[in-house]
């Protein structure tokens, strides 16, 4: 539609807002109506610890790679924020849902609340070169306030009513959908030909895609018991870049662009990467 003239780009700043204002929202609330067990709790736990040492030693190891590939300035700043902060909500919540249920939605919840607490401080900190810490952004972003919304529910065992959670489910299965309209209007706005001629988009696909999952799935396969907690940690390893990283790098640095072609690879080639990746454990 987009190539045709059907569709206009300028829909995606409505439909974006509207499912991370909306749909995710209701998606994360309805993932915490489920009983309360303490090994649920336990999972959660596990999941919240392991998802701030992941995320802090992919800092450092997006650092580190940034360097070994000489990036520069603040290219180098966008490869440390894309390598280290993935969609592991939009993509992840069809995927999680059809492979660990209910309770594999908790334990993605718990890890992106985690990522997106690093996001809107480290990330932004890196994007913008400030060292300010905005902790009113983080607080007022819907995806963490639903999560502090659902948790508490799950922790007074709270049970929304039938009609509530019947509207929920239904802004559950238009997440995956949404996010992939999002995308696909932004595949067909890029000239892929000049995408994949960019020596710095090849290198960041080959890290991104490859080294960062290889490094990981190992050292996760060997600390990470429970077999839901480790099947999300790998997919937070190994998803393509978080789309919120190009409204953030946009407001930040007004380099939206640059890592809209880094999102467009990755999404990409995840439909061939993820499968390959998941089969390893």
């Amino acid at each position: 539609m987009t190539k045709k003239g059907k569709y206009s780009p300028g829909a995606n700043v409505y439909i974006g807002y509207f499912l991370i204002t909306v749909a995710l929202p209701g998606a994360i609330i309805n993932s915490f109506q489920i009983a309360k067990t303490p090994e649920l709790l336990d999972m959660m736990k596990q999941t919240a610890i392991y998802s701030v040492i992941m995320i802090v030693a992919t800092l450092l190891i997006g650092y580190l790679l940034a360097t070994i590939f000489k990036k520069k300035d603040m290219i180098k700043r966008l490869w440390i924020v894309c390598l280290t902060f993935s969609n592991i909500l939009f993509i992840g919540i069809p995927i999680v849902g059809k492979l660990y249920g209910e309770v594999g939605l908790v334990v993605l919840v718990v890890c992106n609340t985690m990522t997106s607490l690093f996001l809107f401080t480290i990330g932004i900190m890196l994007l913008s070169k400030s060292r300010e810490m905005r902790i009113r952004t983080i607080l007022t972003t819907p995806a963490i306030l639903a999560a502090i919304v659902g948790f508490a529910l799950f922790m007074f065992e709270i049970e929304l009513p039938v009609p509530i959670v019947a509207f929920n489910s239904s802004l559950t299965i238009m997440t995956a959908s949404l996010s992939m309209i999002i995308n696909g209007s932004l595949f067909a706005q890029v000239k892929f030909k000049e995408l994949i001629m960019d020596k710095d988009n090849l290198q960041f696909l080959f890290v991104r895609a490859i080294i960062i999952p290889l490094i990981f799935v190992p050292i996760l396969k060997l600390f990470v018991v429970n077999p839901i907690v480790l099947g999300v940690l790998v997919l937070l390893a190994s998803m393509p870049v978080g789309s919120l990283n190009a409204i953030l790098a946009e407001e930040y640095a007004q380099k939206g662009t640059k890592v809209s072609q880094y999102i467009a690879l990755t999404t990409v080639t995840s439909m061939f990467t993820l499968p390959v990746i998941m089969s390893l454990i």
